[in-house]
């Protein structure tokens, strides 16, 4: 006996029914199939498709009988998979159980079974038919059908929309970038001790290169006239000034979203000190150098984008110190080993 006779025997033998020819032409309804399965399972368009290979055309174009099949897959605790399959015809309808532990070879015994209660010839064209043909032979029938389901059909995809071309962004213009140096021109005066005699006032104009962490700096510095007269006779005496340019570095440290800046400067300083005697019978001019190192930390608060307020403090020590004498009176004057000033003052930045 070949397979596909195998196959139809077994098939009608499940169904408990014969298939008789139909004597003339009749109306031919459509043939329907509804597969319902949870995820992990083919789904319903395989399934479908499945059986149209089986009948040899689509379901719709199907003339004979009216048969409605309705199969239904849920997977068991223990992990294998139940079938119920409801096979409506006019002879009534008959349901049947089977499990196993793939569901894609229940979906297609379901297929088999359903193939051949419409078209008992569907078997010569399975495929895979032995292996399908066991499973098939371990379906059950329900003694007592329960009403078939009411499958819902599987959702359609929503009509695509039209593409909406987004509106192209115009591209930002980014400000010109600020260069990270800007100059400064600071205008200061103050008080200083150590220089000349006594303590006394002190000018300066300071240009730099100010950098977000450093600044250089080249100054011009001009201490006014002091004087110092005889412990004996306060008529005779020098009258000294002098003028000196400086240059240092400052690294720069940043407060308060950089509104306060705390530069630590370094330098040396070089000029002349001027003295002129008073009060001799032969007075003289002379000039002498005056060199020192100074250490000064200041304190700048931006006031504005230009305008920044200064104060600082110096600390000198002489590198080389002036001496004024007068010829048989002996030193009126010799500069000190260091000093201090004070300083404060407006600088302004550009651009």
């Amino acid at each position: 006996m070949s397979v596909a006779v195998r196959f139809a025997a077994l098939a009608l033998a499940l169904l408990g029914a014969p298939t008789a020819a139909m004597a003339g032409p009749a109306p031919a309804p459509a043939v329907e199939f509804r597969w319902d399965a949870p995820p992990g399972c083919p789904s319903e368009a395989e399934v479908v498709a499945q059986l149209e290979r089986l009948l040899g055309g689509p379901l719709a174009e199907r003339r004979g009988a009216r048969l409605t099949a309705i199969a239904r897959v849920r997977q068991e605790p223990g992990g294998a998979w139940d079938l119920r399959l409801w096979t409506v015809s006019e002879q009534g309808t008959l349901q049947r159980s089977l499990v196993h532990e793939r569901c894609d070879m229940l979906a297609s015994a379901g297929v088999f079974i359903a193939a051949m209660a419409i078209d008992p010839l569907a078997g010569e064209r399975m495929v895979d038919g032995a292996e399908v043909a066991a499973v098939v032979a371990e379906a059950q029938p329900v003694p007592d059908p329960e009403p078939p389901p009411q499958v819902e059909p599987e959702p359609e995809p929503p009509p695509e929309l039209p593409r909406i071309e987004p509106t192209p962004t115009p591209p930002m213009i980014e400000p010109p970038r600020q260069s990270a140096l800007r100059g400064g021109l600071r205008l200061s005066a103050g008080v200083a001790y150590g220089d000349l005699p006594g303590v006394g006032p002190t000018l300066r104009l300071t240009p730099s290169l100010v950098w977000p962490r450093l600044r250089i700096e080249l100054e011009g510095a001009y201490m006014p006239l002091r004087k110092t007269r005889e412990a004996s006779d306060s008529s005779r005496g020098v009258d000294l000034q002098l003028a000196a340019g400086a240059l240092r570095a400052c690294p720069v440290f940043h407060f308060f979203k950089k509104i306060l800046e705390f530069p630590i400067c370094g330098g040396v300083e070089f000029g002349a000190m001027y003295g002129r005697g008073v009060g001799y019978p032969i007075e003289k001019d002379a000039r002498q150098l005056w060199a020192a190192l100074h250490l000064m930390p200041m304190l700048l608060l931006q006031v504005h984008r230009r305008v920044v307020l200064f104060a600082g403090v110096e600390g000198f020590v002489a590198l080389a110190r002036p001496r004024f004498e007068v010829e048989g009176a002996g030193a009126l004057y010799r500069a000190p080993a260091g000093g201090v000033r004070g300083h404060l003052g407006v600088e302004v930045r550009f651009p």
